[in-house]
């Protein structure tokens, strides 16, 4: 399970529980959470172009490409997530391969020019997540890392 970024999985964990290490059945808290009262629910294109899923992903997928939802957890090169929040602390869930945005290049850069187009405030202390319960950081986080490897 990866824990990256500038928030510790510990600290996590005291926003949000299930994120600890031995917590059972996290991927249906997770999806318990994000479900409930999901802040947007998204799909990103692969050229970075977001789509409201509205409240549902099988639902709503991109029109035109209903075939991936068959193509777990690649989804033809789109990212599907949902934004949650609980009092202040923000989370995105994004449902992806684990090492889809561990690192900078264009799958990071593809959910980061996603993100940026969503039609709600999202904070730099928000925290990116896979479905896995993988922490990949805040998106202070993802941007840095997109940042410092074009300048590198």
């Amino acid at each position: 399970m990866l824990s990256l970024g500038s928030i510790s999985r510990e600290d996590a964990t005291t926003r949000f529980p299930f994120l600890a290490p031995n917590y059972r059945a996290r991927r249906s808290a997770i999806r318990s959470f994000t479900h409930r009262d999901p802040d947007f629910v998204f799909w990103i294109y692969p050229d970075g172009k977001l789509c409201n899923a509205h409240t549902s992903h099988l639902q709503n997928p991109p029109k035109g490409f209903e075939h991936i939802l068959n193509d777990e957890p690649n989804y033809g090169g789109f990212f599907r997530g949902r934004v949650a929040s609980l009092l202040e602390d923000q989370l995105i869930v994004v449902y992806c391969e684990q090492d889809a945005l561990a690192s900078a290049g264009k799958k990071l850069q593809q959910f980061l020019l996603g993100v940026q187009q969503l039609p709600l405030l999202i904070h730099d202390d928000t925290l990116i997540i896979s479905d896995n319960g993988d922490i990949y950081g805040t998106l202070d986080d993802l941007f840095e890392r997109q940042t410092n490897a074009a300048i590198a």
